[in-house]
């Protein structure tokens, strides 16, 4: 690793939630030698720009408003217009602090709202290095990246990068609950794959997910896929606990069949850790699992679909083939799980959650933070050539 950044910088955090501002002032406490400003993304008059930049910006915040069936296509053509007027807003207004403030780095919680794109193409425009901030890969982690987030990141996707990572570091076993479940748990088959819903209108979905576009259609898929499976393998689903759908019509075909159940009162945690593997899109609990060394199987573009960690699949068969070797008992080997992981640990999440940053937190976040000051890819030359 560098030497860490030794001058005063100047850093700038945009904030557009409570969330995002308390995390920022943390940061401001604990970057104590560093000049560290706070400012809300705010709205003001914008210089002229260019049609594919405002195009650019609204383009995850207009592909959730096209997902809700209920919004008329003249609705949508005004949300199109009050979305664009907003981007040259944004951006004028974090345009003109970026100018007073001329920040070496700056940096932004998400990566995909109208906002934080406004604050992205801003500090392209001016030559300031931009590190977007998310939950952690692994749990009670932080991500920080000045490529991008999920499928956008940085996370190499070479599998001769991990053949050749001989590290490893500690890594974790239990996982924080991202809401605890509710009622008497459902009985669970005795063999069975877990398949993730995920929130119906999240990037993960809408902008990662090239040939699966809904919950709906996932289940579909895996229903027909099963079909041609040997028993007694079953497919157990949860739906997100963030997602305001009521997948009734799922509920009601998955309470007649005798190999799909539907569950709600169990755990991510606890339904991997019974599972005999996993077939996500592109959730977090596809990371979870290979933490808990399940097979996992990815339908959609994640940073974790590398070959010799988790498999992948873009059509029914390839589908149908991984749970029939996991019925078998021969789910398909990945040799590069550990190392993997064990890179993620050690070079790429800053440790703690950023609800509860501490010492090692601000250690390893401002070396992340100069190294894109310093325009490289986070100080690491021998992997950036492979992300």
């Amino acid at each position: 690793m560098r030497p860490l950044h030794t001058d005063v910088m100047r850093i700038q955090f945009f904030y557009n939630s409570p969330k995002a501002r308390r995390y920022f002032r943390a940061l401001r406490d604990g970057l104590t030698q560093d000049s560290v400003a706070l400012a809300p993304i705010g709205l003001a008059s914008a210089p002229p720009l260019a049609d594919t930049e405002v195009a650019w910006m609204t383009h995850y915040s207009l592909a959730r408003k096209a997902a809700r069936p209920h919004l008329s296509e003249a609705r949508i053509r005004q949300h199109t217009q009050v979305l664009r007027r907003f981007a040259r807003w944004h951006y004028g207004a974090v345009l003109q602090r970026m100018q007073a403030m001329r920040p070496e780095v700056v940096g932004v919680w998400g990566g995909q709202g109208v906002d934080t794109r406004a604050v992205r193409a801003a500090a392209a425009a001016l030559g300031i290095p931009c590190v977007l901030f998310e939950t952690g890969l692994l749990p009670s982690t932080t991500t920080a990246d000045a490529r991008g987030v999920n499928f956008e990141n940085a996370v190499p996707r070479d599998p001769r990068f991990y053949a050749r990572y001989t590290a490893t570091a500690a890594l974790p076993q239990q996982f924080v609950p991202r809401r605890q479940p509710e009622g008497e748990a459902e009985p669970l088959p005795a063999r069975y794959v877990f398949v993730p819903f995920q929130v119906a209108l999240d990037s993960q979905v809408l902008l990662y997910s090239p040939w699966i576009r809904s919950m709906a259609q996932l289940y579909w898929l895996m229903e027909s896929c099963l079909r041609e499976v040997p028993e007694p393998l079953h497919l157990v689903c949860k739906p997100h606990p963030s997602c305001n759908l009521a997948h009734t019509e799922l509920r009601r075909h998955a309470h007649g069949h005798a190999r799909i159940h539907m569950v709600d009162n169990h755990s991510s945690e606890a339904l991997i850790r019974g599972a005999e593997g996993v077939v996500t899109l592109n959730s977090s609990v596809g990371i979870e699992a290979l933490l808990l060394d399940r097979p996992v199987l990815c339908l959609g573009d994640a940073c974790y679909a590398v070959p010799g960690v988790a498999a992948r699949a873009r059509a029914p068969e390839p589908i149908r083939q991984w749970l029939t070797e996991v019925a078998a008992g021969h789910a398909p080997e990945a040799p590069l799980r550990l190392p993997f992981l064990h890179w993620l640990a050690n070079e790429y999440v800053i440790p703690d959650s950023h609800k509860a940053p501490g010492a090692a937190h601000f250690v390893r976040l401002r070396a992340r933070l100069a190294a894109a000051a310093e325009r490289t890819r986070y100080g690491y030359p021998h992997w950036a050539a492979a992300a």
